[in-house]
Protein backbone atom coordinates (compact mmCIF):
# COMPACT_ATOMS: atom_id res chain seq x y z
CA UNK A 1 0.00 0.00 0.00
CA UNK A 2 3.30 2.07 1.15
CA UNK A 3 4.31 2.15 -3.11
CA UNK A 4 0.78 2.69 -4.33
CA UNK A 5 0.12 6.09 -2.17
CA UNK A 6 3.90 6.72 -3.25
CA UNK A 7 2.86 6.63 -6.71
CA UNK A 8 -0.49 8.42 -6.48
CA UNK A 9 1.66 11.45 -4.30
CA UNK A 10 4.03 11.37 -6.97
CA UNK A 11 1.99 11.65 -10.41
CA UNK A 12 -0.54 14.02 -8.60
CA UNK A 13 2.32 16.13 -7.80
CA UNK A 14 3.69 16.02 -11.32
CA UNK A 15 0.42 16.92 -12.83
CA UNK A 16 0.08 19.49 -10.26
CA UNK A 17 3.36 21.41 -11.25
CA UNK A 18 3.43 21.00 -14.93
CA UNK A 19 -0.32 21.59 -15.16
CA UNK A 20 -0.29 19.35 -18.86
CA UNK A 21 -3.24 17.62 -20.19
CA UNK A 22 -0.85 14.94 -20.88
CA UNK A 23 -0.03 14.33 -17.45
CA UNK A 24 -3.34 14.70 -16.08
CA UNK A 25 -4.39 11.84 -18.31
CA UNK A 26 -1.68 9.60 -17.04
CA UNK A 27 -2.90 9.86 -13.52
CA UNK A 28 -6.19 9.57 -14.77
CA UNK A 29 -5.55 6.14 -16.77
CA UNK A 30 -3.69 5.03 -13.32
CA UNK A 31 -6.33 5.65 -11.50
CA UNK A 32 -8.64 3.49 -13.85
CA UNK A 33 -6.07 0.46 -13.53
CA UNK A 34 -7.14 -0.23 -9.68
CA UNK A 35 -9.87 1.27 -6.88
CA UNK A 36 -7.11 0.94 -4.81
CA UNK A 37 -5.49 3.69 -6.86
CA UNK A 38 -8.21 6.06 -6.91
CA UNK A 39 -8.08 5.99 -3.17
CA UNK A 40 -4.47 6.37 -2.67
CA UNK A 41 -4.67 9.59 -5.10
CA UNK A 42 -7.47 11.19 -3.31
CA UNK A 43 -6.29 10.77 -0.15
CA UNK A 44 -2.62 12.29 -2.30
CA UNK A 45 -4.35 15.51 -3.42
CA UNK A 46 -6.82 15.85 -0.04
CA UNK A 47 -3.31 16.38 1.35
CA UNK A 48 -2.53 19.53 -0.62
CA UNK A 49 -5.93 20.66 -0.71
CA UNK A 50 -6.87 23.53 1.87
CA UNK A 51 -10.61 22.64 2.00
CA UNK A 52 -10.37 21.99 5.50
CA UNK A 53 -9.37 25.27 6.32
CA UNK A 54 -12.06 26.98 4.62
CA UNK A 55 -14.42 25.80 7.54
CA UNK A 56 -11.94 27.73 9.94
CA UNK A 57 -12.63 31.21 8.72
CA UNK A 58 -16.54 31.38 9.78
CA UNK A 59 -18.42 34.53 8.29
CA UNK A 60 -17.82 37.35 10.78
CA UNK A 61 -14.82 36.03 12.42
CA UNK A 62 -12.05 38.56 12.11
CA UNK A 63 -9.14 39.89 15.19
CA UNK A 64 -9.77 43.18 13.37
CA UNK A 65 -12.74 45.30 14.49
CA UNK A 66 -15.66 44.94 12.16
CA UNK A 67 -16.26 47.15 8.92
CA UNK A 68 -17.73 50.46 9.61
CA UNK A 69 -21.28 50.59 8.67
CA UNK A 70 -20.55 52.50 5.54
CA UNK A 71 -19.03 49.48 4.30
CA UNK A 72 -22.04 46.65 3.03
CA UNK A 73 -20.98 43.26 4.39
CA UNK A 74 -21.41 41.77 0.99
CA UNK A 75 -18.24 44.05 0.01
CA UNK A 76 -15.84 41.84 2.81
CA UNK A 77 -13.73 39.30 0.95
CA UNK A 78 -11.35 36.48 3.08
CA UNK A 79 -7.77 36.05 1.05
CA UNK A 80 -7.07 32.89 2.79
CA UNK A 81 -4.76 29.87 1.58
CA UNK A 82 -5.33 29.72 -2.57
CA UNK A 83 -10.07 31.15 -20.80
CA UNK A 84 -8.54 28.55 -22.37
CA UNK A 85 -9.72 24.59 -22.45
CA UNK A 86 -12.49 23.51 -19.53
CA UNK A 87 -11.70 20.87 -17.62
CA UNK A 88 -11.09 17.35 -18.56
CA UNK A 89 -13.78 15.15 -17.86
CA UNK A 90 -13.53 11.42 -18.16
CA UNK A 91 -17.33 10.27 -18.49
CA UNK A 92 -15.99 6.98 -16.82
CA UNK A 93 -18.93 6.11 -14.64
CA UNK A 94 -16.97 3.43 -12.44
CA UNK A 95 -14.03 5.37 -11.71
CA UNK A 96 -16.14 8.01 -10.75
CA UNK A 97 -18.03 6.11 -8.63
CA UNK A 98 -15.04 4.40 -6.97
CA UNK A 99 -12.96 7.71 -6.31
CA UNK A 100 -15.98 9.18 -4.94
CA UNK A 101 -16.72 6.85 -2.30
CA UNK A 102 -13.18 6.62 -1.85
CA UNK A 103 -13.01 9.77 -0.74
CA UNK A 104 -16.09 9.55 1.62
CA UNK A 105 -14.58 6.57 3.43
CA UNK A 106 -11.51 8.67 3.31
CA UNK A 107 -13.32 11.71 4.73
CA UNK A 108 -11.37 14.03 2.58
CA UNK A 109 -12.51 16.47 0.01
CA UNK A 110 -11.21 15.68 -3.20
CA UNK A 111 -11.31 18.07 -6.36
CA UNK A 112 -10.27 14.60 -8.55
CA UNK A 113 -13.29 13.17 -7.81
CA UNK A 114 -15.67 16.77 -8.38
CA UNK A 115 -13.35 16.92 -11.65
CA UNK A 116 -14.67 13.51 -12.70
CA UNK A 117 -18.45 14.54 -11.70
CA UNK A 118 -17.76 17.08 -13.61
CA UNK A 119 -18.28 19.74 -11.73
CA UNK A 120 -14.97 21.65 -11.99
CA UNK A 121 -13.97 23.63 -14.99
CA UNK A 122 -10.17 24.89 -15.67
CA UNK A 123 -9.25 27.59 -17.57
CA UNK A 124 -5.81 28.54 -19.00
CA UNK A 125 -3.61 30.93 -20.77
CA UNK A 126 -0.89 30.25 -23.42
CA UNK A 127 2.34 32.41 -22.60
CA UNK A 128 1.60 35.91 -23.89
CA UNK A 129 -2.34 35.05 -24.00
CA UNK A 130 -4.96 37.01 -22.20
CA UNK A 131 -8.29 36.18 -21.69
CA UNK A 132 -11.62 36.89 -19.43
CA UNK A 133 -13.73 34.02 -18.21
CA UNK A 134 -17.53 34.56 -17.40
CA UNK A 135 -18.50 32.19 -14.68
CA UNK A 136 -22.02 31.09 -14.37
CA UNK A 137 -22.71 32.96 -11.67
CA UNK A 138 -21.97 36.16 -12.99
CA UNK A 139 -18.15 36.79 -12.01
CA UNK A 140 -15.99 37.40 -14.00
CA UNK A 141 -12.36 36.28 -13.65
CA UNK A 142 -9.60 38.14 -16.28
CA UNK A 143 -6.15 35.83 -16.74
CA UNK A 144 -3.46 36.87 -17.46
CA UNK A 145 -0.52 35.48 -19.30
CA UNK A 146 0.30 31.59 -18.67
CA UNK A 147 -2.23 31.42 -16.09
CA UNK A 148 -4.18 28.36 -14.61
CA UNK A 149 -7.43 27.99 -12.95
CA UNK A 150 -9.63 25.29 -11.75
CA UNK A 151 -13.28 26.50 -10.74
CA UNK A 152 -15.99 24.56 -8.69
CA UNK A 153 -19.63 26.33 -8.37
CA UNK A 154 -21.98 24.94 -5.50
CA UNK A 155 -24.96 25.19 -4.01
CA UNK A 156 -23.14 26.27 -0.85
CA UNK A 157 -19.72 27.65 -1.88
CA UNK A 158 -17.72 29.12 -5.04
CA UNK A 159 -13.89 27.81 -5.09
CA UNK A 160 -11.39 28.70 -7.28
CA UNK A 161 -8.02 27.56 -7.56
CA UNK A 162 -5.33 29.68 -9.11
CA UNK A 163 -2.95 26.84 -10.00
CA UNK A 164 -0.21 29.30 -11.48
CA UNK A 165 0.08 33.28 -13.05
CA UNK A 166 -2.21 36.12 -12.22
CA UNK A 167 -6.08 36.99 -12.26
CA UNK A 168 -8.57 39.47 -11.42
CA UNK A 169 -11.41 38.18 -9.69
CA UNK A 170 -14.79 40.54 -10.45
CA UNK A 171 -17.13 38.78 -8.31
CA UNK A 172 -21.12 38.70 -8.25
CA UNK A 173 -22.61 39.26 -5.12
CA UNK A 174 -24.37 36.60 -3.60
CA UNK A 175 -24.06 36.40 -0.01
CA UNK A 176 -25.24 32.56 0.79
CA UNK A 177 -22.31 31.65 -1.45
CA UNK A 178 -18.84 32.56 -0.65
CA UNK A 179 -16.51 33.00 -3.05
CA UNK A 180 -13.17 31.43 -2.41
CA UNK A 181 -9.77 31.62 -4.37
CA UNK A 182 -6.99 29.31 -3.13
CA UNK A 183 -3.80 30.94 -4.23
CA UNK A 184 -0.97 28.39 -3.59
CA UNK A 185 -1.52 28.63 0.54
CA UNK A 186 -2.94 31.91 0.53
CA UNK A 187 -7.09 31.66 0.79
CA UNK A 188 -9.48 34.40 -0.44
CA UNK A 189 -12.65 34.99 0.89
CA UNK A 190 -15.32 37.20 -1.16
CA UNK A 191 -18.98 37.68 -1.22
CA UNK A 192 -18.97 41.09 -3.97
CA UNK A 193 -16.07 42.69 -4.75
CA UNK A 194 -12.94 43.16 -6.97
CA UNK A 195 -9.01 41.96 -6.46
CA UNK A 196 -6.16 40.60 -8.18
CA UNK A 197 -4.17 38.18 -7.20
CA UNK A 198 -0.34 37.59 -8.45
CA UNK A 199 1.58 33.68 -7.91
CA UNK A 200 4.97 35.60 -8.33
CA UNK A 201 8.54 33.12 -7.11
CA UNK A 202 8.61 34.52 -3.74
CA UNK A 203 5.18 35.83 -2.81
CA UNK A 204 1.57 35.56 -3.43
CA UNK A 205 0.43 39.82 -4.48
CA UNK A 206 -2.96 40.71 -3.66
CA UNK A 207 -4.16 43.94 -4.77
CA UNK A 208 -7.59 45.43 -3.51
CA UNK A 209 -9.35 47.16 -6.29
CA UNK A 210 -13.02 47.43 -5.02
CA UNK A 211 -14.15 46.51 -1.49
CA UNK A 212 -12.59 44.70 1.08
CA UNK A 213 -10.53 41.45 1.40
CA UNK A 214 -9.76 39.89 4.38
CA UNK A 215 -6.14 37.94 3.72
CA UNK A 216 -5.31 35.11 5.65
CA UNK A 217 -1.93 32.38 5.11
CA UNK A 218 -1.23 29.41 7.27
CA UNK A 219 -1.60 30.26 11.00
CA UNK A 220 -1.46 33.91 10.37
CA UNK A 221 -4.13 36.16 12.15
CA UNK A 222 -6.82 37.28 9.47
CA UNK A 223 -6.19 40.66 8.08
CA UNK A 224 -8.76 42.93 6.43
CA UNK A 225 -7.60 45.10 3.50
CA UNK A 226 -9.38 47.86 1.89
CA UNK A 227 -9.43 48.92 -1.59
CA UNK A 228 -6.28 51.11 -2.34
CA UNK A 229 -3.93 48.90 -0.22
CA UNK A 230 -1.94 45.77 -1.57
CA UNK A 231 -0.24 42.73 0.65
CA UNK A 232 2.43 40.63 -0.47
CA UNK A 233 2.03 37.16 1.83
CA UNK A 234 4.62 34.29 2.64
CA UNK A 235 5.41 31.48 5.07
CA UNK A 236 2.12 32.95 7.50
CA UNK A 237 3.41 36.66 6.90
CA UNK A 238 1.20 39.58 5.85
CA UNK A 239 2.96 42.39 4.37
CA UNK A 240 0.22 45.80 3.88
CA UNK A 241 1.29 48.81 1.73
CA UNK A 242 -1.13 51.67 0.81
CA UNK A 243 -1.00 51.92 -3.46
CA UNK A 244 -2.26 55.48 -4.76
CA UNK A 245 -4.38 55.12 -7.64
CA UNK A 246 -1.32 55.37 -10.57
CA UNK A 247 0.24 52.07 -8.96
CA UNK A 248 -3.14 50.22 -8.88
CA UNK A 249 -3.66 51.07 -12.71
CA UNK A 250 -0.14 50.22 -13.35
CA UNK A 251 -0.75 47.01 -11.73
CA UNK A 252 -3.88 46.03 -14.03
CA UNK A 253 -2.65 47.54 -16.99
CA UNK A 254 -2.12 43.97 -18.96
CA UNK A 255 -6.14 43.98 -18.92
CA UNK A 256 -5.43 46.48 -21.89
CA UNK A 257 -2.84 44.70 -23.63
CA UNK A 258 -0.45 47.41 -21.77
CA UNK A 259 2.46 47.32 -19.29
CA UNK A 260 3.81 50.42 -17.60
CA UNK A 261 6.45 51.71 -15.93
CA UNK A 262 7.07 54.59 -13.23
CA UNK A 263 10.55 54.36 -12.34
CA UNK A 264 10.89 50.82 -12.52
CA UNK A 265 14.46 49.13 -12.94
CA UNK A 266 15.26 47.90 -16.23
CA UNK A 267 15.72 44.93 -14.23
CA UNK A 268 11.97 44.64 -13.26
CA UNK A 269 11.13 45.71 -16.29
CA UNK A 270 12.77 42.84 -18.77
CA UNK A 271 10.96 40.75 -15.97
CA UNK A 272 7.69 42.12 -16.88
CA UNK A 273 8.50 41.89 -20.99
CA UNK A 274 9.47 38.25 -20.30
CA UNK A 275 6.46 36.87 -19.41
CA UNK A 276 4.80 37.62 -22.45
CA UNK A 277 7.71 36.54 -25.27
CA UNK A 278 8.57 33.45 -26.13
CA UNK A 279 12.07 34.25 -26.11
CA UNK A 280 13.79 36.70 -23.63
CA UNK A 281 15.08 39.70 -22.98
CA UNK A 282 18.38 39.38 -21.59
CA UNK A 283 20.63 42.01 -19.58
CA UNK A 284 24.04 41.22 -20.50
CA UNK A 285 25.76 44.31 -18.76
CA UNK A 286 24.95 44.25 -14.98
CA UNK A 287 26.08 47.75 -14.82
CA UNK A 288 22.68 48.84 -16.78
CA UNK A 289 20.19 46.53 -14.68
CA UNK A 290 18.98 49.42 -12.14
CA UNK A 291 18.47 52.02 -14.49
CA UNK A 292 15.24 53.46 -14.02
CA UNK A 293 12.37 53.43 -17.05
CA UNK A 294 9.26 54.44 -17.24
CA UNK A 295 6.69 54.93 -19.95
CA UNK A 296 3.79 52.63 -21.26
CA UNK A 297 3.86 50.02 -23.68
CA UNK A 298 2.16 47.44 -25.92
CA UNK A 299 2.16 43.85 -24.04
CA UNK A 300 2.45 42.33 -27.65
CA UNK A 301 5.50 45.00 -28.68
CA UNK A 302 8.42 44.17 -26.59
CA UNK A 303 10.52 45.91 -30.12
CA UNK A 304 9.44 49.51 -29.46
CA UNK A 305 10.37 48.97 -25.53
CA UNK A 306 14.07 47.87 -26.88
CA UNK A 307 13.79 50.97 -29.59
CA UNK A 308 13.66 53.70 -26.40
CA UNK A 309 16.28 52.13 -24.23
CA UNK A 310 18.41 52.58 -27.83
CA UNK A 311 16.70 56.03 -28.31
CA UNK A 312 17.37 57.34 -24.91
CA UNK A 313 19.17 55.06 -22.11
CA UNK A 314 22.32 54.70 -23.62
CA UNK A 315 21.44 50.37 -24.35
CA UNK A 316 22.58 48.90 -27.44
CA UNK A 317 20.46 45.91 -28.23
CA UNK A 318 21.90 42.82 -29.63
CA UNK A 319 19.47 40.46 -31.51
CA UNK A 320 20.46 36.80 -31.09
CA UNK A 321 19.19 34.00 -33.78
CA UNK A 322 16.78 32.52 -31.36
CA UNK A 323 14.61 36.07 -31.54
CA UNK A 324 16.53 36.67 -28.23
CA UNK A 325 17.98 39.97 -27.22
CA UNK A 326 20.41 40.93 -25.76
CA UNK A 327 20.63 44.52 -23.67
CA UNK A 328 24.42 46.29 -23.17
CA UNK A 329 25.49 48.98 -22.73
CA UNK A 330 26.19 51.42 -25.53
CA UNK A 331 29.60 52.77 -24.30
CA UNK A 332 30.99 49.33 -24.99
CA UNK A 333 30.11 49.42 -28.53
Amino acid sequence: MQAIEAEAARLYLNARASDAPEDWHVAYDWIALDPAHGFAFAKAEAGWELSERLTELPAGRDDRPEPSANVPTEAVAWVEPNEGTKAHRLGRRDLLLGLAAAAAVAGITSTVALRLAGSVDHYRTALGETRTVRLADGSRVHLNTDSSIEVSLRDDIRSIKLLKGEAQFDVAHDAKRPFIVNADGTLVRAVGTMFNVRLRADVTELTVIEGIVAVRNGDSAVRRIESGRSAAVRSGSIAVTHLDPAKIKQRVAWQEGMVEFQGDTLAQAVEEFNRYRQTPLVIGDPAIASLRVGGAFRLDRSQDFVDALESGFGVRAVSGSDNSIILVSSDGS
